[in-house]
């Protein structure tokens, strides 16, 4: 046995290359009694190819619901992958919002799947605790408990006595407080997938192993034929569940996903006595999960030792290249990587420092294999808008946490047509073509690197960065000062420097030190004129015969007239927000769609999806081919007219009109419209025409005082607005009553829409919340971004969605989903920011009139006097 004292010197004594974990029970290699062996059947309603965790788990449960033919193929044998090496932590916890909902229907189904299937999965729920060293750690869980009182789970704020009453083998030296989440735990991922694969053949689910497919190919009436070599098999939907050879599994379709394999090592310690008197004494109770965020590592109990799991840093860690580039070794698939500790130096040094009792232990076994990572770390759950039919359930970083909860929300989706809710940030369609291999390996280094690393609010991280996706004005704005964010590829300027401030991304939980460069964008669109850059936008051109009877159906609103612009909504079945599309209608059936830039493929894959068979007309994504300036403010009409004959009064150039024109010699589609709620033209054009014409913009509003504003300006100024926000107000958590879109929502109109009869059904009377703009008395100290939990009477109630310092009203303002009963104006609750309750009140909503509204309430007046 080795000793934690000598890990460096580890790999010259000889591990084995190919190490089993000793924790597995004996003859786990061998086939096991709940897995069927033989023949796959020549058809299947859903084709899952992938034997993990995940795979099994979405057959268990598209069985359990009802789904029949339910067939899942795997090239081996059942956890031969990432699964069967995992080290089985469980949590609720995560810096996010909609995967929250993940691991917690994952804890909660691990919680009875021994009694329901008789097997065990060896779930241990501990508990755990995320140290913090730091005061930046302590104010993430601040942070973190801010965005989590308003979901399911317990999740506590812990101070260092009750840190040390609950682990007896910390050193406490330097640690200042933790998050304990006390169902966390662990389980044995072969045991877990067991469980899923017996429940799955209880219901009605046929696996079959050792049946590799060797081909897919889509038929013309939409389902898919897969090849192996027992045959083939007809499916009409089929799910890539297939770990580290998804990509491989992809390629057969025509599709790039992009999967890259992390080394990620751990290792498990002997027995420790102490540990074994301890867990004695406290009646079989295991000590709780550690997270320590200062050494990047996690430690749970494995039996009476310790296993520990460090992430390396970008410098030290390794990516298996080779496989992205020629494909996964023949045969790799209980196998491992030879480990080497001499990456993991540093973190066993905070080990031994964290767990003296550590340092004297033999280290028992070490364990090495790939797990595979999207570049966000997120995985790829549900269907991409290039197939039809064809579902992914691959990157799980986490998968053995993720698999219980990703198995009910796939099968739910695939069977009902919709998924229960937003889970948009696992879209498999956020990734596109820009996604290219530099961007794949230098996004999952800084991702794996810094796993964790603080999360910031509003922080920008750079790998990888910027990618094909810049508009023609990129190099201009930056040299003007432009503070980037990344929206699906592309760079848009969030602020301007333009007085010596900082453009670097923000460190801190509190008020960011762009506050001012945002306020003074903020009066300048009020007081004079600014341009943005809104290439990013999602655009698509829908164009040909019955294109308008299609668009009818698909959304809520009716349609605008030529040469007018409405703001629509695409809706699911059951009523659910799905999109927000700003529609222009250019010609009878002729329309310009346009998108946020997070939904772009999104929404194409709905209307896609959703397009006849027989269809005579197109759609398009324009997306790359177009680009997007907005001319923004007091005086933007005087900025328009110098660079045009076309008339730009209000009269003859109404709000919600789009047009064809001539704008400083280029061809423009120009747009009254704005998302700042002011007097402002979106100018939409060839997208190699966009550096020329921000230039020519600069030229013609020179006199009236014009700079940049960038998405912190728009963000504030449309809040103050009321304006919904798609992701934040409006998704699929939400149906468009609730969401305050009545007035877009024509549940009687004569075309049949998608979700029309839900909206019929919904009352005013049954809604369970409504959206409320809201101030908030922070003192300055800190402004609510959104997420953050709403009490009253010392009881949770709601949540904000979105938040920033209103520079026209002077305060803090939100948008928030409350109980009916607290929707009144003037009505008092509290908003909690970096764990403390500030009063909030709710305003009128809007807080602030748009432009268009007092450009009519002036002409009214006007009318009325004269």
């Amino acid at each position: 046995m080795l000793k934690f004292t000598n890990s460096t010197n580890i790999l010259k004594r000889g591990l084995n290359k190919f190490r089993y974990l000793s924790s597995k029970p004996n003859g786990f290699l061998e086939k096991h009694e709940s897995v069927e062996t033989r023949h796959a059947k020549d058809n299947a309603e859903v084709l899952i190819i992938g034997g993990g965790c995940v795979g099994t788990s979405l057959a268990y449960h598209l069985a359990k619901y009802g789904m029949k033919n339910v067939v899942l193929l795997e090239k081996t044998e059942l956890t031969a992958g990432s699964t069967w090496h995992a080290a089985g932590l469980t949590t609720y916890y995560h810096p996010g919002i909609n995967l929250r909902k993940l691991h917690y229907e994952s804890i909660k189904l691990f919680e009875r799947i021994e009694e329901e299937t008789d097997q065990e999965i060896g779930f241990h729920a501990t508990g755990s605790i995320r140290l913090a060293h730091s005061k930046e750690h302590m104010n993430e869980f601040k942070y973190m408990m801010t965005r989590h009182q308003w979901h399911q789970a317990n999740q506590q704020l812990l101070y260092p006595d009750s840190i040390e009453d609950m682990h007896p083998l910390l050193n406490m030296e330097g640690i200042l407080g933790g998050l304990y989440t006390p169902g966390d735990g662990h389980t044995d991922p072969y045991s877990l997938t067991m469980a899923y694969a017996k429940g799955a053949r209880m219901y009605g689910a046929t696996l079959v192993q050792d049946t590799p497919v060797t081909g897919t190919k889509q038929l013309a009436n939409g389902t898919w034929e897969v090849d192996t070599p027992s045959g083939k098999i007809n499916a009409k939907h089929i799910v890539n569940a297939a770990g580290f050879h998804a990509r491989e599994l992809g390629h057969m379709s025509g599709l790039d996903i992009p999967l890259v394999p992390i080394h990620h090592q751990y290792l498990v310690s002997a027995s420790l006595p102490f540990l074994e008197d301890w867990q004695k004494n406290e009646g079989g109770r295991k000590v709780p999960a550690l997270r320590d965020l200062r050494g990047s590592y996690y430690v749970r109990q494995e039996r009476t030792g310790l296993l520990i799991g460090p992430y390396e840093s970008q410098e030290k860690m390794k990516i298996q290249e080779d496989w992205y580039d020629v494909g996964v070794p023949k045969g790799f698939g209980k196998e491992l990587y030879e480990s080497d500790l001499d990456r993991l130096d540093k973190c066993i040094e905070h080990v031994m420092d964290l767990l003296p009792i550590i340092q004297e232990t033999d280290i028992q076994s070490v364990v090495a294999g790939p797990i595979t990572y999207s570049p966000d770390i997120l995985p790829m759950i549900g269907p991409t808008h290039h197939l039809k039919n064809y579902w992914f359930a691959v990157g799980f970083g986490y998968g053995i946490a993720h698999s219980g909860g990703a198995g009910n929300y796939l099968a739910r989706w695939i069977m009902n047509g919709e998924p229960d809710y937003d889970l948009i940030e696992c879209d498999p369609d956020r990734y596109s073509t820009w996604t290219d291999r530099k961007f794949l390996m230098a996004k999952a280094r800084e991702s794996y690197g810094m796993n964790t690393a603080p999360a910031f609010p509003k922080e920008e991280r750079w790998a990888g960065r910027p990618t094909a996706r810049v508009s023609g004005a990129y190099e201009e704005t930056k040299a003007r000062g432009a503070a980037f964010g990344f929206h699906a590829g592309w760079e848009q300027p969030h602020w301007f420097a333009t007085q010596g401030e900082r453009t670097d991304t923000p460190v801190c939980y509190t008020r960011k030190h762009y506050h001012d460069a945002v306020g003074r964008e903020v009066d300048m669109i009020m007081n004079r004129v600014g341009v943005a850059d809104l290439t990013p936008f999602g655009k698509f051109m829908l164009e040909g015969p019955g294109a308008t009877k299609f668009l009818s159906s698909m959304v809520a609103n009716t349609l605008p007239k030529l040469n007018r612009v409405n703001i629509s909504h695409m809706l699911t079945p059951n009523g659910k927000v799905y999109a927000e599309l700003t529609i222009s209608r250019l010609d009878k059936d002729k329309y310009y769609l346009v998108t946020g830039s997070g939904s772009e493929l999104h929404d194409l894959r709905w209307l896609k999806q959703h397009m006849p068979e027989d269809a005579e007309f197109t759609l398009e994504n324009v997306t790359d081919d177009m680009g997007v300036l907005a001319v923004t403010g007091k005086y933007s009409r005087e900025v328009m007219s110098n660079m045009t004959d076309s008339p730009m009064s209000h009269e003859e150039f109404p709000f919600l009109e789009c047009r064809q024109m001539k704008l400083a010699g280029f061809d423009v589609q120009a747009t009254r419209i704005s998302y700042t709620g002011e007097l402002g033209w979106e100018i939409h054009h060839d997208a190699k025409d966009t550096g020329a014409l921000y230039r020519k913009i600069l030229e013609a509003g020179a006199d009236y005082g014009i700079g940049d504003y960038g998405t912190y300006a728009t963000n504030s100024l449309r809040i103050e607005k009321g304006f919904r926000g798609w992701g934040a107000e409006m998704n699929l958590d939400k149906n468009p009553y609730e969401a305050g879109l009545g007035p877009f929502i024509k549940p009687n109109k004569k075309t049949k829409f998608i979700g029309q009869e839900a909206c019929q059904k919904i009352s005013q009377n049954d809604l369970k919340c409504k959206l409320v703009v809201m101030t908030v008395d922070t003192h300055g100290f800190v402004d609510p971004e959104g997420n953050e939990t709403v009490w009253f009477d010392n009881k949770v109630v709601g949540n904000t969605t979105a938040g920033a310092w209103s520079y026209n009203s002077n305060t803090s303002i939100c948008m928030a989903f409350l109980p009916p009963h607290l929707t009144e104006l003037g009505t008092n609750v509290y908003v909690e920011l970096l764990g403390r309750r500030f009063k909030a009140t709710v305003v009128n909503d809007p807080l602030y009139e748009t432009e268009a509204v007092r450009t009519r309430n002036m002409l009214k007046k006007e009318a009325a006097s004269g």
